[in-house]
């Protein structure tokens, strides 16, 4: 099943800077990822507030852009540094995307994307082929970003499935060579993909 809700975020932020600390990389050890599951509520560092200009620290520096009632909601890396960043936008009414950056020397995951398991995109390449069939390009101040939805499930006392959108963006100057891109996803299809590929033209920034 899938969700989207299409309310729109206020439009016209103000611009003022506010710094975010930076998240800490570790080095990937391990002979099989473990996909991050990050604790609810954030705990740490304080989110961002809107109106603002928040920039990303970590190994893939950029701005974001967030509208009235938005909030940028860091979150820690995962074990062994994979991911090395994470971090969500609350987009308010109910909608968030999530940005995440694995490091090349990451393991690859093991193609399921159920029970929090989203996916590991070290690259492009690791896009599935079904996957990338149906994908459109499309070009963000941080590089072009290859878009395309994905199925995802939760088994728990029952059975739920939903539709994401996912965008991995192939930065076109890596601050780090270990990380080539970021993930953008909206978890559960929060947004359809359309309004991802919207955020990512609109609010995404260049550092």
């Amino acid at each position: 099943m899938s969700r989207s809700i299409l309310t729109t975020a206020a439009a016209g932020p103000m611009t003022v800077v506010v710094a975010m600390a930076a998240l800490a990389v570790g080095g990937c050890r391990g002979a099989e990822v473990q996909p991050h599951r990050s604790p609810d509520p954030v705990t740490s560092p304080d989110p961002v507030t809107s109106p603002t200009v928040a920039p990303a620290g970590g190994p893939v520096p950029f701005r974001i852009q967030l509208g009235a009632g938005q909030r940028l909601l860091p979150r820690e890396s995962g074990p062994g540094g994979c991911p090395g960043f994470d971090t969500v936008v609350d987009l308010g009414s109910g909608r968030t995307i999530r940005l995440v950056a694995y490091a090349t020397t990451c393991p690859a995951g093991d193609g399921q994307r159920i029970n929090g398991r989203h996916g590991v995109y070290r690259t492009a390449a690791d896009i599935p082929a079904d996957l990338r069939a149906g994908a459109v390009t499309v070009p963000t101040p941080l590089g072009d970003a290859t878009a395309f939805t994905q199925s995802y499930s939760e088994y728990t006392n029952s059975a739920n499935h939903y539709t994401e959108p996912v965008a991995v963006i192939a930065l076109a100057h890596p601050a780090d060579p270990a990380y080539q891109t970021l993930t953008v996803l909206s978890e559960k299809g929060t947004l359809p993909l359309d309004q991802l590929t919207a955020v990512l033209r609109e609010q995404l920034l260049s550092p």
